[in-house]
């Protein structure tokens, strides 16, 4: 490796780093945004916390790996071009690509090491990070009984408390009602004073009351066996209730019933489940003419000939096959005719809904490869723009970049919408962003290659000056 490949190549992977970890970041509290209501209020462990946060930032590495070679490409070359690195590069012969090759070189290597990990780390990552936020997202929220409301948290109960001392323990006017009979409130129990309370492991909710009073609705029967109901009313001095707090432990599911999804496959596994769908197909058109012929050829009466029905419901026609000679017979065939078309219909929407899955699975195989050839993409449009700018640091660099991604973002959602709704091909939707960025790219390339100043705004000043020239005031001292 040359001084020149040296001195580009640890300038620009300091900045990498860093800007991929800060994207990652942006990406991980816009994932906490987001979810922020089904995670706050559950009473889940920090380790679990750590673990949900952990596998999303690994998912998103893909996502935040353009955005960071962008940003750092723009923010190295446009430093070096501030310092006049460039220019004495440029003066002693080296063109732009030459002096970044090590990052073309570089950003190759990375680009297969994101298809790599796209393919074989990430379903597997994905795997269990959507496990684990359908089991937090199906937890119940954290036992909470405040003061003057009535909490319905644990089932087959209504809980009400007055007032709460500040040892969150010692409770006053205290209302439970039962209803795990299923007929309505039927068991109240009233206590002045209570003390609540959990079990060792937080497994069971308890409950002591003092001096209340139980109403209780019995259902009794009488000598000539009619049922009626009878109320019960009783006074204790203390009242030892427990309540199973089970519902509130979250528990995990398992892995395997999330194997199925095609986010969860590579690109062996998405071409085979592509190709089993389309064999399905395949069987259900052989089932849908094997259907039809048994109801497709109609014995006209007193006759052994054969009529075939060429169409189905809305194009029978009764006079040129049947003559009017037998109205039964026209009966059978309109019901058979609509017995087939349902069929055929339901097979149809089938049809639909497998054409469909097949489309997400092209799009999830082109999304493995897309990601990465942003990466390159991405520096052939980073670097040059730094070395037309000119200007290092977290100011313009930053700006132009975002607004690079930002394109290369809305260009990819945009895509991938036009594929579902089956409005462009596959392979178009998911390469619109390299279509578009592309040729984009090379046109900068280009453009910095050759020192144009078509991006300058000195050079549209000086334009600007010449047309309208501006005359300094010149000062006369007496």
């Amino acid at each position: 490796m040359k001084r020149v490949d040296r001195i580009v190549f640890f300038s620009f992977l300091g900045p990498l780093i860093l800007t991929l970890l800060v994207a990652d970041l942006i990406f991980l509290l816009q994932f906490l945004w987001k979810y922020i209501d089904e995670l706050v209020g559950k009473g889940l462990e920090t380790k679990l916390l750590l673990e949900l946060m952990g596998l999303f930032s690994i998912t998103m590495i893909p996502m935040a790996l353009p955005l960071a070679i962008l940003l750092s490409s723009t923010m190295v070359l446009g430093r070096m071009g501030e310092n006049n690195e460039l220019t004495a590069f440029k003066s002693s012969g080296l063109p732009l690509l030459r002096i970044i090759a090590s990052l073309l070189l570089f950003c190759s290597l990375l680009s297969y090491g994101a298809f790599y990990y796209s393919n074989t780390i990430l379903p597997n990552t994905m795997l269990k990070f959507y496990s684990l936020l359908w089991d937090i997202r199906q937890s119940k929220p954290a036992l909470d009984i405040k003061e003057g409301v009535f909490y319905r948290g644990i089932e087959g109960f209504t809980l009400r408390i007055e007032k709460k001392d500040p040892d969150n323990r010692t409770i006053y006017d205290i209302m439970v009602y039962d209803h795990t009979t299923g007929r309505g409130a039927d068991n109240v129990l009233m206590a002045d004073k209570g003390e609540i309370g959990l079990s060792g492991g937080g497994n069971y909710l308890i409950l002591d009351l003092y001096n209340g009073k139980q109403i209780q609705e019995v259902e009794k029967r009488s000598d000539y066996g009619t049922r009626y109901n009878e109320l019960l009313i009783s006074e204790f001095k203390k009242y030892h209730k427990v309540f199973d707090l089970s519902q509130f432990k979250m528990s995990r599911s398992d892995q395997n019933l999330f194997k199925n999804s095609f986010q969860m496959f590579n690109v062996q596994q998405l071409r085979a489940e592509s190709d089993t769908i389309q064999k399905e197909m395949k069987h259900q058109i052989l089932n849908l003419r094997e259907f039809n012929e048994s109801y497709i050829n109609i014995t006209k009466a007193k006759s052994d000939s054969i009529v075939k029905i060429d169409t189905l419901f809305n194009r029978l026609q009764y006079a040129q096959v049947f003559k009017k000679k037998d109205a039964f017979i026209s009966q059978q065939a309109l019901a058979n005719a609509q017995t087939m078309a349902n069929y055929a219909d339901i097979i149809q929407k089938d049809m639909e809904s497998k054409k469909q899955l097949i489309r997400r699975h092209k799009m999830e195989i082109y999304k493995k490869f897309t990601l990465s050839a942003a990466c390159i993409i991405l520096l052939l449009i980073g670097a040059p723009m730094g070395a037309i700018i000119r200007k290092g640091g977290f100011g313009l660099p930053i700006l132009v970049s975002v607004l690079f991604y930002l394109l290369f973002h809305v260009l990819n959602i945009t895509g991938a919408k036009l594929c579902e709704n089956n409005v462009v091909s596959t392979f178009i939707g998911m390469w619109l962003p390299a279509i578009v960025l592309l040729p984009i790219g090379l046109f900068v390339t280009f453009k910095a290659q050759t020192d144009s100043t078509i991006f300058r705004g000195e050079a549209y000043i000086n334009i600007f000056r010449k047309i309208f020239p501006f005359r300094k005031k010149q000062q006369i001292t007496l």
